[in-house]
C-alpha cells in the first residue's frame, strides 16, 4: 500500500481571509514566506517517511483555505475499481471554489470524482476510521444532511458522531491511534449521546480522554503514521507524555503561521489515503519535487 497525501502550498500572498476558527479569529497577520517554509518542511517530512505527496498550488490568491487540504476532498480506495474522490460541500463561501481545482487533478490521477450532492460536508476534516468503523462527524460546520449524503459512499460499518464547539471539525474532537488500539477523545466536545455510542462500540478502556483546553492546543489534531504521531509544537506536554506512554513516538513541527495563527494542524494540511500501487498516477508537475523547486525559485 502507498501512503498518498494531497497537499496545497500557501501562495506568496497567502493571508487569513475567513478567520472562522478560535485561533485565526484574532490572530495577527501571517508571514506568507514563513508559512511556505513550514509547509515545505512538513511535506518533505511525509515523503522522507515513504509517503507520496501530490501538491496543487492554489491558482488564485483568493483561495486562501487551500493549504488545509483535509477539507479539499476525501480519497477512498476500492478493490477492483479506481479510487473515489468525494468532493466537499463547504460552509465558508471563500472556500467553495477549491473543489473546482481538486476535481481536475484527481481525475488526472485516475480517480472517479463524486459530489455527495446535498448539505454541508467538509470531507476528511469530518471523517475518521477505527477498528473497521468509519466515523462521520457533524456539528459545527458539516451538518446531518451532508453526513447522510456522503455516508452512502462508505462501505461497511458507519457511525454518526455529533461534536460541539470549540472544535470546528471532528478531527479536533477525536484522534484514532490505531497502532496502539486507542482513541484520543475529548468528552467535552462530543454530544453525550454520541459519546455513549463510542463507549458502547469501542469500550471505555480504549477511549483516552483529553480536555477542552487541550483541544484548543490541537491535542487530537496530529497525524498518526504507524507508531509515530506527527503533531504541532503547541501539543500540550501532558498529551505528548500520554501518547508516548501508549507506545508511540511523537514528532513535533513548528507551525506558527499555519497552525498557531491559521488554526489548522498536521491532519488539516493533508487529504490522506492508503491506496493500492497502480491504482493512481501522479502528474509530474504535481510531484513535490517539482512544486518545491518552483517555490524555491519564487522565493
Amino acid at each position: 500500500m502507498i501512503d498518498l497525501f494531497l497537499m496545497s502550498p500557501p501562495g506568496r500572498a497567502w493571508t487569513l481571509r475567513g478567520r472562522s476558527n478560535f485561533r485565526s479569529k484574532d490572530a495577527p497577520p501571517v508571514d506568507a514566506r514563513e508559512a511556505r517554509r513550514e509547509w515545505l518542511l512538513f511535506a518533505r517530512a511525509l515523503e522522507s517517511r515513504g509517503g507520496v505527496v501530490v501538491a496543487l498550488p492554489s491558482p488564485s490568491d483568493d483561495l486562501t483555505g487551500m493549504p488545509y487540504a483535509a477539507e479539499g476532498g476525501l480519497m477512498l480506495g476500492r478493490t477492483g475499481a479506481p479510487p473515489l474522490f468525494l468532493l466537499p460541500r463547504m460552509i465558508s463561501p471563500h472556500r467553495r471554489g477549491e473543489r473546482e481545482h481538486w476535481a481536475p487533478l484527481t481525475r488526472r490521477m485516475g480517480m472517479e470524482v463524486v459530489d455527495p450532492g446535498a448539505g454541508i460536508w467538509e470531507a476528511q476534516g469530518d471523517v475518521a476510521t477505527f477498528d473497521g468503523v468509519t466515523l462521520l462527524f457533524h456539528g459545527v460546520r458539516t451538518n446531518r444532511e451532508g453526513v447522510e449524503a456522503a455516508a452512502r459512499y462508505f462501505p461497511g460499518e458507519v457511525m454518526r458522531v455529533e461534536f460541539l464547539a470549540p472544535a470546528f471539525h471532528g478531527n479536533m474532537a477525536l484522534l484514532p491511534l490505531a497502532a496502539v488500539d486507542r482513541l484520543l477523545v475529548c468528552p467535552d466536545v462530543i454530544a453525550p449521546p454520541s459519546y455513549a455510542l463510542l463507549e458502547r462500540r469501542f469500550g471505555r478502556e480504549r477511549l483516552v480522554p483529553v480536555t477542552k483546553e487541550e483541544v484548543r492546543s490541537h491535542a487530537t489534531n496530529g497525524l498518526p503514521l504507524g507508531k509515530e504521531l506527527l503533531a504541532p509544537s503547541v501539543l500540550p506536554e501532558r498529551v505528548r507524555a500520554l501518547v508516548e506512554g501508549l507506545g508511540m513516538r511523537v514528532t513535533t513541527f513548528a507551525l506558527r503561521e499555519l497552525c498557531e495563527k491559521g488554526g489548522g494542524a498536521c491532519r488539516c494540511l493533508v487529504s490522506y489515503a492508503r491506496l493500492e500501487p497502480g491504482s493512481f498516477q501522479v502528474p509530474e508537475e504535481n510531484r513535490l519535487a517539482a512544486v518545491a523547486a518552483r517555490m524555491e525559485a519564487e522565493g
